[in-house]
């Protein structure tokens, strides 16, 4: 893997490519002319949009798996410097429950290094090169990755198509919220996001196994409950894609309000006078309304 800068000064590349050939980008003892490693601890937490990243890292790894590991805490990170949409090379610890459960000694814990880039600044449109439990081989060079086009709304209302029903929402709750969460924070970093009500999720893949379809795009109606009135009601259009010769997975996105795609002669009667509470309820999701809190430092 080799890093180039306009103008960098030769020297310094050079330095940096020979101190990541050898320790490995992920286990780099230091910073490094165009890049950066940050510790994440209790007093220096990991950013929101990194801890995103991870979890969109170990999503990818269990789409393939078919496993089921949600993220403890974020290790350590590399960014790349001097872009304006770097990626992020991430250590983390997860753990899956179905293995045993609650942690406990027949539980599945691993450590984790994943990839992921942002293709665009400001724009929800990420890529996944990486995702493996430390120790797994794999070349480490990333994608290139071109025209990757932000999905549309289409013709026919998907709402009134295919909607997941509530034990798909429950049981595909950690990735929905996820896409949805994604959506919201790449365009405001610094908001909360515990305010953020799912009321619907369509999707263009009639399927009952999506938590397993590698490509497929989603409809994640939802109410910001920092917003007012109309303004509060949105859609957060998600797309994932998997390339099977390369191995890149793909997250684009873009969120809008609803009234921007769904005509008011289009809407369900009475739909636009549900309190939040009633489209909270419809979800099935209960009273959980943003990702749960990861582990607490050791």
């Amino acid at each position: 893997m080799m890093f180039r800068e306009a103008n960098a000064p030769s020297a310094a590349m050079a330095a940096t490519d020979k101190l990541v050939e050898k320790h490995g980008i992920f286990d780099m003892t230091g910073s490094a002319y165009g890049l950066a490693k940050t510790i994440c601890t209790k007093d220096n937490p990991c950013p929101r949009l990194v801890t995103l990243y991870a979890k969109m890292g170990l999503h990818r790894y269990n789409l393939l798996k078919g496993t089921k590991f949600q993220l403890k805490r974020v290790k350590k990170y590399i960014d790349t410097t001097g872009s304006a949409a770097p990626s992020y090379y991430m250590t983390l610890v997860a753990i899956d429950d179905t293995a045993g459960g609650g942690g406990g000694p027949s539980s599945s814990r691993h450590t984790f290094q994943t990839q992921v880039s942002q293709e665009s600044r400001g724009q929800f449109i990420l890529t996944c090169d990486i995702a493996r439990i430390r120790g797994e081989t794999r070349n480490d060079d990333e994608s290139m990755i071109i025209d990757i086009d932000v999905p549309e709304w289409p013709e026919e209302n998907p709402f009134e198509k295919y909607c997941l029903v509530t034990s798909e929402l429950q049981d595909n709750d950690d990735w929905i919220r996820l896409y949805l969460e994604l959506a919201v924070a790449i365009k405001e970093p610094g908001r909360d996001l515990f305010n953020l009500e799912i009321v619907k999720v369509a999707t263009d893949v009639d399927d009952e196994r999506i938590n397993v379809v590698k490509n497929a795009t989603f409809y994640i109606r939802y109410i910001d409950l920092s917003k007012a009135d109309e303004e509060s009601d949105c859609i957060a259009i998600v797309r994932r894609s998997f390339d099977e010769d390369t191995g890149c997975f793909i997250l684009v996105g873009k969120r809008h309000q609803s009234s921007q795609l769904i005509s008011t002669k289009r809407k369900n009667v009475g739909e636009e006078n549900l309190s939040a509470e009633n489209k909270k309820t419809n979800t099935g999701l209960g009273n959980q309304i943003s990702s749960p809190p990861l582990a607490s430092y050791p």
